[in-house]
């Protein structure tokens, strides 16, 4: 935030407004469900328990003296790792994919006549009324693919984030990292989504939305605006001082990989013009975390100008 306490909220091709931290990252029952008749609100009780304790840490890091010990280290990981699947368009990704693999389930069964017959037979015994139209009529129906399936359950959603989240935490675990520190009169920006991961190739690209458990992943998250973790199987805790190379690349990546909205601690007319030229390039589930070669775009961070 600037001076005034206030948050520049920037989105693509409209203008920049001014707000505040608890109005932009505020959902009313976001992370709660009522699928069982009453109001369940362990996941937010969960996450607020996550935010208290990584919100003093993350505070203190904007002051390159101050030293991370392990215990908080570790706090500061588990922050990150529920940062990363918590976020709309993380959530909004595994109702997605979990539709998708269940549609490809009920393709490959249907390709096995006998099998599928079957089974429509023992659904019909097991739960004692018909099945309402023909197997075979339905086999074909499943076979032309001509329809979607949609995940709506909140508390599958949410059991799916924690899911996801402890997977992320335990990745983590092995990365070591690095608190990066802006030049002198810059600031980091960040995003809706602002956890993001790179895969350098070697040749000055790097991909960009790579899973965890890849080799040579970084992950990084700005911290506040004058510190940015980097994450990386290898490194040792240390702080660095980052050339304006390396800042401004942080911050292209931190607006490619927005899903709709950047948030800045200044006003400037400059970070709305690239912004609308550079925002919201990697979206999960659209050209990150695929199973197919995801998408490149940015230079790979060049160690050599590191300092």
């Amino acid at each position: 935030m600037d001076k005034s306490r206030v948050l520049w909220v920037y989105e693509r091709f409209k203008p920049k407004r001014a707000s505040k931290p608890k109005r932009e990252a505020h959902r009313p029952n976001y992370y709660t469900h009522d699928e069982q008749g009453t109001r369940d609100e362990t996941a937010e009780d969960v996450l607020k328990k996550i935010e208290s304790m990584a919100g003093p840490i993350i505070t203190k890091l904007a002051n390159p003296k101050y030293e991370l010990t392990p215990e908080n280290a570790n706090h500061l990981i588990i922050f990150v790792a529920f940062m990363f699947v918590r976020v709309p368009s993380w959530r909004e990704y595994l109702d997605k994919a979990f539709a998708a693999k269940m549609k490809d389930d009920q393709l490959k069964r249907a390709k096995d006549k006998a099998q599928f017959h079957q089974s429509c037979a023992e659904m019909e015994l097991s739960t004692g009324r018909p099945l309402g139209m023909d197997p075979e009529k339905l086999r074909q129906y499943i076979l032309k693919g001509a329809y979607e399936i949609e995940q709506t359950s909140e508390a599958f959603n949410l059991g799916s984030m924690f899911d996801t989240g402890l997977i992320v935490m335990d990745q983590l675990r092995d990365y070591g990292y690095e608190v990066l520190y802006a030049p002198q009169g810059k600031f980091f920006l960040t995003s809706d989504s602002p956890v993001y991961t790179i895969q350098p190739d070697g040749k000055g690209q790097a991909n960009v939305g790579v899973g965890f458990g890849w080799p040579n992943v970084e992950v990084f998250f700005p911290l506040n605006k004058r510190a940015c973790l980097r994450m990386k199987r290898g490194l040792e805790p240390k702080r660095v001082f980052v050339d304006e190379h390396i800042f401004d690349q942080i911050n292209n990546l931190i607006m490619a990989t927005a899903s709709q909205y950047l948030y800045s601690s200044e006003n400037y007319r400059r970070i709305s013009r690239l912004f609308d030229e550079r925002g919201c390039k990697v979206r999960a589930g659209r050209d990150a975390f695929l199973t197919k070669p995801p998408s490149s775009y940015g230079t790979l961070f060049d160690e050599r100008r590191r300092r």
